[in-house]
């Protein structure tokens, strides 16, 4: 009974991630958690700058890369703990996100 259940995730599976669910698939969720669903997504969703036109100028001060980072860290850190403790609601949790957010990325 418990093999019907499985079957019937891997068909869904594949008809939503052809070839199967990847590495990168994985790791575009990872990515998408940790760092474009985070503060940088704050830092992203202002008004346009000229800065961004010349790239010998800084865009991100210190003290925001230094949150940037350690949320990547966290996020990152509380994946990999939940990937070991409880792995099937970690890949829940994954392709959930995955779907939700990353559709569109390279895979």
């Amino acid at each position: 009974m418990m093999a019907d259940g499985y079957d019937a995730f891997r068909q869904a599976i594949e008809g939503r991630f052809p070839g199967g669910f990847t590495l990168r698939d994985e790791a575009n969720a990872i990515v998408a958690m940790a760092f474009r669903n985070g503060p940088m997504e704050d830092l992203h969703a202002g008004e346009r700058s000229e800065l961004l036109d010349r790239p010998e100028l800084s865009r991100i001060t210190d003290q925001e890369m230094k949150v940037i980072m350690l949320n990547a860290c966290e996020v990152v850190e509380r994946l990999l703990r939940q990937k070991q403790e409880d792995p099937a609601a970690y890949y829940q949790v994954i392709l959930t996100y995955n779907l939700r957010y990353c559709r569109r990325w390279d895979r």
